[in-house]
C-alpha cells in the first residue's frame, strides 16, 4: 500500500475493498496492523488509518478518519477519493459522487477518482457518464504503465456488468 495515498495508492485493489466488497471472488491484499512512520502531515496519517480500516471492512471507522483528515487538509485529494469509496460501499451515491468530483478538481490525474465517480454514476442511473469515467480511468492507468491495475479495472467492470471499455 502506498503510504502517502493509502487505498488510492493501492490502485484498483483498494477499490475492491471500498466499492465492491460484495464480490467474494476477488481477494484483498493482506494489510499490516502496524502504523507506518509517515513523517508526513496528520491528514496523511488519518488517510492512511482510514485506508486500513476500509480494507478491513470498517466503513464507519474509515469514514471518521477520512472526515478528520479532510478537516485538517481540505485540499488532500486522496482522502476525497478514499471517502468516495466508503460512500459507494455504503450506497450513498450522491456523497460518493461529490467527493470523487472534488478529488478530480484537486488532482485530475488520479484514475481511482474517475473509477469511483463512475461507480457512483452507475448507482444513480447515469450509465453514459459512468462509461466516460471508466474510459478516463483506463486511459490514466494506461499512462502509468501499470498493466495490473488496467487488468483489474477490466475485471471490475465485468463484475459491474460493463464490458468493452477501451481508453
Amino acid at each position: 500500500m502506498n503510504r502517502r495515498f493509502g487505498v488510492v495508492g493501492l490502485g484498483l485493489l483498494g477499490c475492491l475493498a471500498g466499492i465492491l466488497w460484495s464480490f467474494p471472488s476477488l481477494a484483498l491484499p493482506a494489510t499490516s496492523s502496524t502504523t507506518p512512520n509517515l513523517g508526513a502531515s496528520a491528514a496523511a496519517e488519518l488517510n492512511w488509518q482510514g485506508s486500513l480500516k476500509l480494507l478491513r471492512g470498517d466503513s464507519l471507522g474509515a469514514l471518521q478518519d477520512l472526515d478528520r483528515a479532510l478537516q485538517l487538509d481540505p485540499g488532500y485529494a486522496p482522502a476525497y477519493v478514499n471517502r468516495s469509496y466508503v460512500y459507494n460501499q455504503l450506497r450513498l451515491a450522491e456523497e460518493a459522487l461529490a467527493d470523487a468530483e472534488q478529488a478530480i478538481r484537486l488532482d485530475a490525474g488520479i484514475p481511482e477518482a474517475y473509477f469511483s465517480r463512475g461507480v457512483a454514476r452507475l448507482q444513480l442511473g447515469d450509465r453514459e457518464a459512468a462509461m466516460a469515467d471508466f474510459r478516463q480511468a483506463m486511459a490514466l492507468f494506461g499512462k502509468g504503465d501499470n498493466f495490473a491495475d488496467e487488468t483489474i479495472l477490466q475485471q471490475l467492470l465485468r463484475q459491474l456488468g460493463v464490458d468493452g471499455i477501451e481508453p
